[in-house]
């Protein structure tokens, strides 16, 4: 465990006097004066937002402690954890009198209450986790450090926003690259395999060396010990990985792949864990489809991958797993069964793995067939509509209009392409 310097701002809300922290090396958020958020801020205020997210009353100066930061991640850390990000989503239920709802979108609150072990009981992220524990019937458990009961219900409730098709579109775009296929600026280079010219996924396996034939035939036999759903992301509809049950895996996973790439610290566990939130959030918001892994046992979501397909082009988006799938090879069977799905699709000539963290997961997935391309939108044709299942969408409000405006563009620009060759 380590400490970290955070300020103890003195902030009355409400009537009541409680204690804000801010990490000393965070970003500035708006000054809060006594609830009331407020765009302008004195001098002494403008020096303190420079360097922390300050709260700040000015009848009294700020305190600094060093709060320390437990990095054992538990289940009922994270439970908790969602019960804030639950808050974040619910964002006071449009409720504009609600001085408490903006804080939980500040995600070093969310972890200095969670994980912070000697915060004071009056500080403002105490009092905020409290709030959010007992919206959702966590509270006492959590005040007698009882465990918490598991609840099937409960942690697989979808709690995402409703959000509608084209909205999740757009929000799939920046994710997918699209700054580079519409000329905006160059993304990093994508992992490609292209399986036009494959009739089975025999195909693409046969040519592999050995050693990665042997790993993709044991994560063919590890699927015994795992069942695979495939759920659609619906436009008009909570996302189907809105649960806690798929924050739990985006959670274990992140804190995994960064004590790897950096070390076991507590800098890597803080990032780990407001990557994990952020990443979520992000997820939850977009188009496509979810592929579910859940252990034959216990049920459990074990992790999931998530799937985009455009055009000619399906995107192993993103992937997710707890500590047990990690070690049961569930990463390589999303792979497979990926590749195997793109080869058996009449529309789809590319799988796209995007980008990698490191320069050791692009070497891995090289070796399993998939190029690392910097010009990756002149083999990947994302040009035309993202691909659904049939009815996966709500008609939206002016649907037809929409797609009526995209034809005539499209003969427009097929108009101006002869014209230019002629």
């Amino acid at each position: 465990m380590t400490s970290f310097a955070l300020l103890l701002l003195p902030l009355l809300l409400q009537g009541q006097h409680l204690f804000a922290a801010a990490f000393l090396s965070s970003s500035p958020l708006p000054i809060i004066n006594n609830g009331i958020r407020s765009p302008t801020c004195n001098s002494q205020q403008q020096l303190l937002s420079k360097s922390s997210t300050a709260l700040f009353a000015v009848d009294e100066g700020p305190q600094e402690i060093a709060v320390t930061i437990n990095t054992t991640l538990t289940d009922d850390k994270i439970k908790n954890l969602f019960a804030w990000v639950k808050c974040a989503f619910d964002d006071g239920g449009g409720d504009k009198d609600d001085v408490y709802a903006y804080y939980y979108n500040n995600i070093e609150l969310a972890i200095a209450a969670v994980f912070g072990d000697n915060l004071p009981s009056d500080s403002l992220p105490t009092k905020l986790l409290e709030m959010a524990l007992k919206k959702e019937g966590l509270l006492e458990q959590y005040q007698q450090k009882e465990a918490i009961v598991e609840d099937e219900e409960w942690e697989e409730a979808c709690v995402g926003d409703v959000i509608g098709r084209r909205d999740r579109e757009q929000a799939s775009l920046g994710a997918m690259g699209a700054a580079q296929w519409s000329g905006q600026w160059m993304t990093r280079p994508h992992s490609l395999l292209l399986v036009q010219n494959y009739t089975n996924v025999d195909d693409w396996i046969k040519p592999l060396k050995r050693k990665r034939r042997e790993t993709l035939k044991r994560a063919g036999r590890e699927a015994q010990n795992f069942t695979i759903i495939t759920k659609p992301i619906r436009g008009g509809h909570p996302a189907p990985h809105s649960s806690y049950a798929h924050f739990r895996c985006v959670v274990q996973h992140e804190v995994r792949l960064l004590s790897k790439m950096y070390g076991a610290s507590t800098n890597a566990f803080v990032n780990a864990l407001a990557e994990a939130i952020s990443r979520y959030i992000g997820t939850t918001r977009m188009a496509g489809v979810i592929q579910e892994y859940r252990d034959v046992s216990t049920n459990k979501v074990i992790g999931f991958a998530h799937e985009v397909s455009k055009g000619r082009t399906t995107r192993g988006q993103w992937f997710y797993c707890d500590d047990y799938a990690a070690k049961h090879y569930v990463w390589f069977h999303s792979v497979l069964d990926l590749v195997r799905r793109a080869i058996e699709h009449d529309r789809i000539d590319v799988v796209d793995l995007g980008p990698s963290g490191s320069d050791a997961f692009t070497d891995l997935k090289a070796q399993y067939g998939f190029e690392a391309v910097v010009d990756w939108p002149a083999v990947a044709d994302y040009s035309g509509d993202f691909l659904y299942e049939e009815d996966q969408n709500e008609d939206e409000l002016g649907d037809d209009m929409i797609r009526m405006i995209e034809k005539l563009v499209e003969r427009q620009a097929a108009r101006d392409k002869r014209r230019k060759s002629d």
